[in-house]
């Protein structure tokens, strides 16, 4: 871990001055080897035609005027041995032989030589360039360093503009580092607090971490609803299955022992169809659960017979009403989860009278004749765990508070309306159902 936080705080700040002095170092070399090729075009180019074109001068006027003087001038000096005779060639010169070098004297100056041959009459031509290098360096070498001087100021400003411009993503980078996720309370970062950027690539950035906190802040979410909702629901069938073992070690009575059974085995079946809910819950997608085309008059009507033969209620009369079939594209599942909740809610708080479900264009209503809810009930009826005036019945499943989250989760529309004494109405609308009517076709 402390390696990457070094290279959050450190790492693209490092990075960008390597970069430039890299760059300022290449610049350096690249300008002084321009200069050495230079100065080395200068020697064995120009100052060699130079001498050439001197010798060619001088031996043209020896041949028609022998006394025809020897050049001389302030940097070139020349001597000539004639008829093989060396005495009036300075002694360090004398060996050289024709070719142009540079030649070393007794005062330890390197003067560049030139030495020419006709006959037995060799011209000995020497350039003293110390002159000529001086003016180099006046004319060359200052306005060479005047030059990089520029370009080291220049490459400065660009790495001041540079790391100006990767300030703010060095600030995000300490932003994230020291973002709290234990705290509970997720905020978004704020592009206020980066100053006035208008780099897209940072506001990308900003964007997707909030993109990410959202992400995060519902998985934590759903772990902690998946935490409460098994931790309570699931206390109340296991304590049903414990008390029911119970019963079952001392009854001796057959029928007994057999609904006794039948209750442990409807317990069983509740807390399947409860974990397999928690788990729909708990997933941040649906793309693993199985869509197909439901047509909701087959399922509300096998799901009424099932619910309904659950229940010991004879004076209560169900059934399933509809003018046409409505058609839907969704998991089965999960409309069998919301649907099987509101008919057992239904049947579990009507004693006598009737629990019907009405088929229309429009979705879903079951309707029953229980003993209803009281305004202040009839508002918190969603709230999870919540049970109203009425706690007789043991029922334990998820309930109204899970239909409210699976109608959110997928875009369903949830009404309630009831009346103390007189019944509940539950409405399920479906946006993207198709209605066909009976006789149509």
């Amino acid at each position: 871990m402390k390696p990457f936080n070094r290279l959050l705080t450190g790492g693209l700040r490092t990075r960008l001055v390597r970069v430039f002095l890299l760059q300022v170092l290449a610049i350096s070399i690249a300008t002084v080897l321009g200069v050495y090729a230079a100065a080395w075009v200068v020697e064995r180019v120009l100052v060699q035609e130079a001498l050439n074109g001197e010798a060619e001068y001088f031996w043209n006027h020896y041949e028609d005027n022998p006394d025809f003087p020897l050049p001389d001038t302030n940097n070139l000096t020349a001597y000539m041995a004639q008829n093989g005779d060396p005495s009036s060639v300075p002694g360090w010169l004398r060996d050289e032989t024709p070719g142009f070098r540079r030649g070393h004297r007794h005062d330890d100056s390197s003067p560049v030589i030139h030495v020419s041959q006709r006959g037995d009459e060799r011209l000995y031509l020497v350039f003293d360039e110390m002159q000529v290098s001086s003016l180099a360096w006046y004319f060359g070498v200052a306005p060479l360093t005047g030059v990089l001087l520029l370009i080291y100021l220049l490459t400065w400003l660009g790495y001041i503009m540079s790391r100006r411009a990767v300030s703010t993503v060095v600030q995000l980078a300490d932003a994230v580092r020291n973002y709290d996720f234990r705290s509970g309370q997720l905020e978004e970062l704020s592009e206020e607090a980066f100053g006035e950027t208008t780099d897209t690539e940072t506001l990308a950035l900003i964007n997707a971490f909030n993109q990410f906190i959202h992400r995060l802040e519902s998985f934590i979410q759903r772990e902690r609803n998946f935490t409460r909702n098994a931790s309570h629901e699931l206390r109340t069938p296991l304590a049903v299955l414990r008390s029911n073992l119970g019963l079952l070690a001392k009854q001796s009575d057959p029928e007994a022992r057999a609904k006794t059974v039948e209750r442990m085995n409807r317990t069983v079946r509740d807390m399947e169809a409860l974990v397999e809910t928690l788990l729909i819950l708990a997933r941040e997608s649906e793309s693993r659960l199985n869509w197909s085309s439901v047509v909701l008059n087959d399922l509300l009507a096998d799901l009424l017979e099932q619910i309904a033969s659950t229940f010991d209620r004879p004076e209560v009369t169900t059934g399933v009403r509809a003018n046409g079939l409505l058609e839907i594209s969704a998991p089965e599942r999960v409309l069998a989860i919301v649907f099987t909740n509101l008919l057992r809610n239904a049947l579990s708080y009507t004693e006598k009278g009737h629990v019907h479900v009405l088929v229309d264009r429009n979705g879903v209503t079951i309707q029953d004749s229980g003993c209803g809810m009281a305004e202040t009930d009839l508002e918190r009826m969603f709230e999870p765990f919540y049970r109203g005036h009425d706690r007789s019945n043991e029922g334990y499943g998820l309930g109204l508070s899970i239909v409210r989250r699976l109608c959110d989760r997928f875009g369903w529309h949830l009404h309630a309306d009831s009346e103390l004494g007189a019944g509940t109405e539950i409405r399920v609308e479906f946006p993207q159902a198709t209605f066909k009517p009976f006789g149509s076709n």
